[in-house]
């Protein structure tokens, strides 16, 4: 993990990159003079190191929103949801948002064909729609996001349609609606992501984050989950259809150790920590914007691909040269430290 870098290396390399990505992102041409991004961070429920991981971001000050992952849809339009940890109450104490996420990966999949079956029927939805208001209502949140995977692509209009009814009933209690969007880059995609139209979405959400991540995942090749070109692609797909101040570019903290054409996820922390369990180098792979390394272990050979603050500093830089509205930070708990170092300098620079 690196720690934190002085601040005239860390400008130096925001500058290179923005360099870089300056003939394929129109820049935005008030840049200089637009306020810091704001970064939000996601709070998973499983990783007891996450509240801690809260407390330092919120501590040195560049997160302005937290997302606890909240809840996930069932059948019939309910929700099961998890108590919220008691560290979310740093977060209005510090002046960030709250905007817990609503997300149907389940046992390691996306559940998509349960959310389209909600969707598809109007009391389903109705209900689905009236619970997660009134939970934010009743709990005085700034918000709510949406984070639903792997839709199939007929359910494009009916999503359209819930979240435009749900927008329209937390603006009316002068709350928020963010929706998290998987990573486009083109309109033909993979099935998995044509329910998703950035343009109409773009309309209706008061942010989109894009998760510009899962280019590689545990039953794929091993490779960067972030490759620096595909973020590169990925926004200027989106800048074109979604205005910019509404836009927040995912950053991952986490990679993958693949063995077996099988790949274990694993955060920062644990892959650094995992180098110099097995006396392996990481690499940085400047294309790529991120580390690897391989060993061996029971006779099978192991590669391993993951990102942390150096990477995040190359796609913060994306985000930057854009004038995107912020970065969305998937996840608190394992991550690179020096990333919230990174968030407070780089902040500056926008």
């Amino acid at each position: 993990m690196t720690g934190p870098r002085s601040r005239t290396v860390l400008t130096a390399a925001i500058a290179a990159v923005m360099a870089a990505v300056a003939g394929l992102v129109l820049l935005h041409p008030g840049l200089a003079s637009e306020p810091r991004l704001t970064v939000a961070a996601a709070l998973p429920w499983w990783d007891p190191r996450g509240a801690a991981s809260l407390q330092a971001a919120v501590a040195m000050g560049p997160v302005t929103e937290v997302s606890p992952v909240w809840a996930n849809p069932t059948a019939g339009g309910g929700l099961d949801t998890v108590a919220l940890s008691p560290a979310v109450g740093l977060v209005d104490s510090n002046g960030a948002r709250l905007l817990p996420t609503v997300q149907n990966y389940v046992d390691r999949r996306w559940q998509g064909d349960l959310v389209a079956g909600i969707l598809a029927d109007p009391s389903a939805a109705e209900r689905h729609r009236r619970i997660i208001v009134a939970a934010v209502v009743d709990n005085d949140w700034a918000g709510v996001d949406v984070d639903y995977g792997e839709l199939p692509p007929t359910s494009g209009e009916a999503l359209i349609a819930f979240l435009t009814a749900l927008r329209d009933d937390l603006h009316a209690h002068d709350k928020v609606l963010s929706v998290t969007v998987p990573a486009r880059t083109a309109d033909e995609a993979r099935s998995e992501v044509l329910a998703y139209s950035y343009r109409l979405l773009g309309a209706v959400a008061d942010q989109l984050r894009v998760r510009a991540h899962y280019h590689a995942w545990d039953t794929s090749e091993p490779g960067p989950v972030a490759p620096l070109a595909w973020v590169q692609d990925i926004v200027r797909y989106a800048v074109e259809r979604v205005p910019r101040e509404k836009l927040m570019l995912g950053l991952a903290t986490y990679g993958y150790d693949w063995a077996g054409g099988r790949g274990v996820e694993l955060q920062t922390a644990d892959a650094v920590a995992l180098a110099r369990r097995v006396g392996a180098a990481p690499r940085w792979d400047a294309d790529a914007a991120a580390h690897t390394f391989r060993y061996e272990q029971g006779g099978e050979q192991h590669t391993v691909w993951y990102e942390d603050a150096r990477s995040a500093e190359a796609k913060w830089a994306v985000a930057v040269a854009a004038g995107l509205r912020g970065v969305a930070v998937w996840r608190l708990g394992g991550e690179d430290r020096g990333l919230w170092d990174l968030a407070e300098t780089a902040g500056e620079q926008a």
